[in-house]
């Protein structure tokens, strides 16, 4: 059975309220994903450039150890809190204009309180990022040694310029849960934008700078390029964020208290700084961002921890094509499907939002099959003939081209698992958090265990990340899926597949374009011509297919899409 959207429906103010919704969501959706695709697209492009000035050793550090420090800071300090606090009760009216400055505690039960129940929580990820940034950068610094030093000009300096970025980034977390709540989507596309395309042009600049002559080795600046260009980033969030929301204080929309921890006050006359329901659930939600930090973030902490400096070059080097439509689209459908679920499925249980949240789980799942197909059908045959044109056979002639091409194949297991965990973190109880904390464990351990076998029994070195992950993500998704078939219990669920005729079309065109790769090769410049022809030809095939016997899928999509006037 084909799930049927209907957002046309307006026979109650509660469909009314979720048409809006939906439709505000998948606004959302478009500009997050216009603004992953622009920085992104950017960040690859100059990174082809920066690649040739760059030694394998630098850009594995720059992308590996210092992403990894970035990251498990900004991960462990707020995506907890930020998961719990789209849950939290909050005013999403966008033109809210309640002006009345309250000296004394706010009311808990007022919908002032209750917004700033969620503001108060916002600054607990500001502060426990304080505690993670010093604990993490004093760890990285203690690990580099007078030789490491010696070797890479700038990387001391470099690692506290990484911790930096990351506090600053954090001191607006509470200005950037409110435009979240409040839903305002081209706040966060603009001040990203301005600072993904500073951050590259900085990047290049000082890379091309620092470079002498032709021999990339002699690169003056190294990883301290990428370090000022992370700084400033944060830096112009941070400016962005802040900037924004005082010229709304300035014009009178909002008062600054309203942007500053208060006291609330219970109908017992029981004064307190946070709601403890909130707090709970940012716990919970923390500590499984621990362990899902380590399931994300693994890879990289095995291969920064067993692989040379040069072997983590040519992963990072991997990994920055493979993850791009993760980041372009993946991502932004993840966060806004998260919000959408919260909003939707927090409503009491109310039946039409419960179909709707059904209906639209399902249909981004298909477009997820899809895609997926299209990855594992062309770009695993097309990964030599990629790499050799954007940087040449230095590249091309080793192992990137293989382990790329088992990164396609993941691709599409990032997506679902992205879309199911999801839901889960969206709709999911507080015990329900709480026991899937200890499933975590176990999937920690699978994964290492996994990583393991298949990078050091089998000898399969990068590809073996890339199988482990696999592994991990399949599990999640399983659970996942566990769960949400248990939320809808009463629900029946059509199916994630496309029809039979598809699947043949995609199972031909990867035997063909895996014949012309072998047959007709990608070495010479004729040869390649004549191989993206023949995948040309199969794509089109491929689509012509596709409008055919997926009409059902399209139509859906282009009503979800659809911008709805109320």
């Amino acid at each position: 059975m084909t799930p049927k959207i209907d957002i046309n429906n307006s026979s109650s103010d509660n469909t009314k309220n979720d048409n809006n919704l939906l439709s505000s969501t998948a606004k959302g959706a478009s500009y997050l994903i216009l603004l992953q695709l622009i920085s992104r697209m950017l960040t690859f492009f100059l990174h082809q450039i920066i690649l040739r000035y760059t030694t394998a050793e630098t850009f594995g550090i720059a992308s590996v150890k210092l992403e990894l420090l970035l990251s498990t800071i900004l991960f462990i300090s707020r995506e907890g809190y930020r998961c719990a606090l789209v849950r939290g009760d909050s005013n999403n009216n966008n033109n809210n204009k309640n002006n009345k400055t309250n000296i004394g505690p706010v009311p808990e039960n007022t919908l002032e309180g209750l917004e700033q129940k969620v503001t108060n929580a916002s600054y607990i990820p500001t502060a426990f990022g304080l505690i993670t940034t010093c604990l993490a950068c004093s760890y990285y610094l203690y690990t580099i040694d007078d030789t490491v030093a010696t070797l890479y000009p700038y990387y001391r300096i470099s690692v506290i310029l990484f911790g930096a970025a990351a506090l600053i980034e954090l001191c607006v977390e509470p200005l950037f849960i409110m435009s979240l709540n409040r839903m305002y989507f081209q706040l966060r596309v603009t001040i990203e934008g301005v600072a993904v395309i500073l951050r590259c042009l900085i990047t290049f600049g000082l890379t091309l700078w620092g470079a002498t002559g032709s021999d990339i080795d002699e690169n003056t600046f190294g990883v301290l390029a990428f370090a000022v260009a992370q700084f400033v980033f944060g830096l112009t969030i941070c400016l962005g964020y802040s900037g924004y929301f005082l010229f709304k204080v300035k014009k009178g929309e909002m008062t600054l208290s309203s942007l500053l921890p208060r006291k609330l006050i219970s109908s017992n006359g029981r004064t307190f700084w946070f709601d403890s329901t909130l707090t709970t659930l940012g716990s919970t939600l923390t500590k499984q961002s621990l362990l899902k930090h380590i399931l994300t973030e693994g890879d990289k902490m095995l291969v920064s921890v067993l692989s040379s400096d040069a072997d983590q070059g040519v992963y990072a080097f991997v990994v920055n094509y493979g993850s791009l439509i993760v980041r372009i689209l993946f991502q932004p459908l993840e966060e806004t499907g998260r919000t959408l679920f919260s909003k939707l499925l927090n409503k009491n249980g109310k039946q039409e939002s419960k179909k709707m949240a059904k209906d639209v789980l399902i249909l981004i799942l298909r477009f997820h099959v899809i895609l997926g197909l299209i990855f594992i059908s062309f770009g695993t045959n097309y990964t030599s003939t990629l790499i050799d044109l954007l940087v040449g056979k230095k590249w091309s002639q080793g192992d990137a081209p293989l382990v790329l091409s088992f990164y396609c194949i993941y691709v599409p297991v990032m997506g679902i698992n992205g879309i199911t965990e999801g839901f889960v973190q969206a709709v999911a109880s507080k015990s329900d958090l709480a026991r899937l904390s200890y499933y975590m464990i176990g999937f920690s351990f699978c994964f290492m265990t996994a990583g393991i076998f298949f990078m050091y029994i089998l000898q399969l070195g990068a590809i073996g990340l890339v199988l482990a992950n696999m592994v991990n993500l399949c599990i999640r998704i399983t659970y996942s899926w566990y769960y949400i078939r248990w939320f809808f219990q009463e629900e029946e669920f059509g199916s994630w597949l496309p029809s039979g005729t598809t699947l043949t079309c995609f199972g031909i065109s990867w035997i063909l374009t895996f014949l012309s790769q072998e047959k007709i090769g990608w070495q010479s410049f004729q040869q390649k011509l004549l191989h993206i022809g023949i995948g040309c030809i199969c794509f089109c095939l491929v689509c012509l297919v596709l409008f055919w016997k997926e009409k059902d899928l399209i139509r859906d999509i282009q009503k979800l899409t659809k911008k709805k006037k109320s």
